[in-house]
């Protein structure tokens, strides 16, 4: 199939020569589509009904509640819903719930759904599918699904009528309106639930949600195929068909983009980036500050980087600006604390530069003046993932650190990075993505930064702990003050990024996406997705 839609979309760009056509640049969040294309019903010639859109790897799930990485969020929010969502201004809306209150004691909350929203399969969404996701979710023995943990303060779901939801916490819970915009909530099916278990998700076959679009087909590693869902409870798409197709080199998705043969692709070079942002009359680069991180974590199992000293001495080691300036010119600024500035929760904590002198002491006062041997682990899935361990390898080399580079497979990686007891983890420092999908310090700090209950590194990655930091979450995770929320997360962040290093943060990222000209409406999010909802393409 991939090959017969290069074809045709070769053919149709030779076709768009001789016709010729206008366009009119997007704007930062991807300009308003022609109303003339609503609905998505091409009668207006001027418009095609597919886009193609190249990405650099495959989804990992379809499964809200296993789904953990951006690419793969980004498709399952164009085919599921949550209860609530946000607006680009970070304003919490309804999606699925009509309405919803919490109860004095802030232990209750009520979420009254919108009826008449259909599955793709055209069954008719009820409080029953949503109490079935989220008592999915809570059953710690179905194992594998990262949400487990993310409602853990939820002590009970009852659906009392077929449109009413309700959710009791174990305490009062500050964020509740953003954990319910996340994707990992996305409300699911309650029969696909039973049918394919822990397997939903992983086929065409076994995605059933309410979204904009529903799944055709899905070839692994090669394209995923997605069709505007025309009983959609939103206003319908504005294209008949999305096309991801997977290009994992950066070059080969600029010239597919040069070319025609995709209309949209994401992680371009910085070079690439430059050169195609110079040429307005083709292209179109949306670029938006996002909740993403760039860091390296710390595996703190390890008996030298356990050692707080030598960890701090790593953090002033490291000169950020001298690696933006490398390789991420176009796409990441300095981080200044543990979360993005566009997250709830943040302050600035000043950027940390490099101390070659204070480095070179912190790693005597640990007991290692002349360094140690250690290793990064890094993936090329990662942008310039290889060319950034380099970097901090050879600058780990001026205070006595050697530094041996490992290439991991992003399927490895990712695995690692779940399930694994302390015992069996090594990775003594990690290249990592970071970046809550709720857009708060709770999904950001809570689960990454504080103490495995299970002895697991289930999404506390590098098994780090720090008493006074869990309780800060914990704290923080329980006010409903947002100001004094804000304060909490302050001091928990200062632990993080200073005293106790749990990573070294080296930049927060742009969401970034290059598109044809001819391409309008694309949304880049705040926590970094490229969607099509409201997106058209000139022929």
């Amino acid at each position: 199939m991939k090959k017969l839609l290069t074809l045709i979309l070769c053919l149709a760009m030779v076709l768009t020569v001789f016709v010729g056509c206008s366009s009119t640049p997007a704007t930062e969040e991807g300009a308003s589509a022609s109303g003339d294309a609503a609905q998505g019903e091409a009668a207006d010639s001027e418009y095609k009904d597919t886009l193609v859109f190249a990405m650099n790897t495959d989804v990992q799930s379809m499964d809200p509640q296993i789904q953990n990485d951006t690419t793969s969020e980004q498709v399952v929010k164009m085919l599921y819903n949550t209860l609530l969502k946000f607006e680009d201004d970070g304003t919490v809306v309804g999606d699925l719930a009509e309405s919803w209150s919490v109860s004095e004691d802030k232990l209750t909350w009520t979420f009254n759904l919108k009826q008449g929203v259909k599955f793709h399969n055209g069954k008719e969404l009820t409080s029953a599918d949503v109490k079935a996701t989220f008592d999915r979710a809570l059953n710690a023995e179905a194992g594998g699904l990262r949400t487990t943990e993310i409602i853990k303060m939820f002590t009970a779901v009852e659906a009392p009528d077929p449109y009413t939801v309700t959710i009791t916490t174990d305490g009062p819970y500050g964020p509740m309106e953003s954990l319910m915009c996340n994707m990992s909530l996305g409300i699911m099916d309650a029969d696909y639930i039973e049918q394919y278990g822990l397997d939903l998700g992983t086929s065409a076959e076994g995605e059933n949600g309410t979204g904009p679009f529903k799944v055709v087909s899905w070839e692994r590693d090669q394209e995923i195929v997605v069709e505007r869902f025309d009983d959609y409870f939103g206003t319908p798409a504005k294209l008949q068909t999305v096309v991801y197709t997977i290009i994992p080199e950066a070059a080969s998705r600029v010239i597919a983009l040069e070319t025609g043969e995709v209309d949209v692709i994401d992680k371009p070079t910085d070079e690439d980036l430059a050169r195609l942002e110079a040429d307005t009359e083709n292209f179109t680069v949306l670029r938006k500050p996002t909740i993403s991180q760039r860091l390296f974590r710390f595996g703190c199992n390890d008996p030298i980087i356990s050692n707080t000293k030598v960890r701090q001495a790593i953090v002033y080691a490291i000169d950020r600006q001298a690696i933006i300036d490398a390789l991420f010119t176009g796409s990441g600024y300095p981080s200044t604390a543990p979360l993005a500035p566009v997250t709830f929760g943040y302050s600035d904590l000043g950027e940390i530069e490099q101390d070659l002198e204070l480095a070179k002491s912190l790693l005597a006062e640990a007991g290692y003046p002349d360094g140690f041997d250690t290793k990064i682990i890094t993936t090329e899935r990662y942008q310039n993932g290889i060319e950034l361990a380099e970097i901090i390898s050879q600058q780990l080399a001026e205070i006595g650190i050697n530094a041996e580079i490992e290439v991991w497979e992003w399927s490895a990686l990712s695995a690692s990075w779940n399930g694994i007891t302390a015992d069996e983890f090594d990775q003594p420092i990690f290249i990592m993505g970071a970046g809550p999908s709720m857009r708060d310090a709770d999904g950001g700090l809570r689960g990454l930064y504080t103490t495995s209950e299970t002895g697991l590194n289930d999404r506390n990655y590098g098994f780090y702990s720090n008493a006074e930091v869990d309780a800060l979450i914990e704290q923080g995770m329980q006010e409903t003050d947002q100001q004094k929320r804000v304060e909490i997360y302050k001091e928990a962040m200062e632990i993080l990024y200073r005293e106790d290093p749990v990573a070294f943060w080296l930049f927060d990222m742009y969401g970034l996406a290059i598109t044809s000209s001819k391409v309008e409406g694309v949304t880049l999010s705040p926590i970094s997705t490229i969607t099509f909802e409201n997106a058209t393409v000139k022929k």
